[in-house]
């Protein structure tokens, strides 16, 4: 009976360990992707990562990245356990190729301890997008519309220019994606990409099930959409069945 018990404990501690490096292991996703929004020539390099929480960014992953032309921070980079030297840590890596970095709010980013974490993060020259736009050109003349959606901060004032005809690449961030998906489709069919996470793709499955759908990309003719697993956890350091991750895109015209 006795060694009965060791042995499922010695085995429960194995299965724990297992899913701690499993929450540990990143995994820098690179993806090349075509898209209308882009004239001839022209190329986008767009790091995202969503959901750090209080996970501390590991130097080594990316290194990996020699060029980026734009940061874009999905929600959740900060919670309550996260210390101010975490946060400084983490985003002193997002900012070491000199892109612009911006800012999506996501649910947890409101426990932070210290203040205003959006005035925290513009102290950093980091730009939040609460419900507004953002027309970015970059130094190889591409010019790019961000737009973010935010139920969390809720800012009032918007800067709609998504809403006009711009001849450019429009890229829409939305921390949950369910809140992309109760746009309407006029809505919907602005954007060539959508990019989310929340989710974590259910961060611990059990036999392929979890409490949400496994992250990925869904691609169709003019848009693609993804859905981050995320890089840190929520509540316990543990995942199962889902991958920590990050996620390096090339944007391409289409041919």
């Amino acid at each position: 009976m006795i060694g009965a018990l060791i042995i499922v404990l010695l085995g429960g501690l194995i299965v724990l360990g297992y899913m701690y490096f499993l929450s540990e292991n990143d995994h820098l996703q690179e993806k090349q992707l075509p898209c209308k929004g882009l004239d001839a020539y022209q190329r986008v390099q767009l790091l995202f990562i969503s959901d750090i929480h209080n996970r501390i960014l590991n130097e080594a992953t990316f290194k990996k990245i020699n060029t980026v032309d734009i940061v874009v921070i999905g929600g959740d980079f900060v919670d309550k356990r996260t210390s101010y030297e975490r946060f400084m840590h983490n985003l002193s890596i997002l900012k070491q190729w000199g892109a612009p970095v911006y800012f999506v709010p996501g649910n947890n980013d409101h426990e932070w301890k210290y203040g205003s974490f959006l005035d925290d993060l513009i102290k950093e020259e980091v730009t939040p997008l609460s419900n507004e736009d953002e027309y970015v050109e970059l130094p190889n003349g591409t010019a790019v519309v961000l737009s973010a959606l935010d139920p969390y901060f809720m800012k009032p004032n918007r800067n709609a220019s998504y809403l006009e005809d711009q001849n450019c690449l429009q890229i829409l961030c939305v921390h949950d994606p369910y809140v992309f998906k109760r746009m309407n489709q006029g809505s919907k069919e602005r954007f060539d990409m959508v990019l989310s996470g929340h989710t974590h793709g259910g961060q611990i499955r059990l036999l392929g099930f979890g409490p949400y759908e496994r992250g990925g990309w869904q691609i169709n003719e003019n848009q693609s959409f993804l859905v981050s697993e995320g890089y840190g956890t929520s509540l316990l350091p543990l995942r199962l069945g889902t991958q920590a991750e990050c996620h390096w895109i090339e944007l391409t015209p289409k041919n």
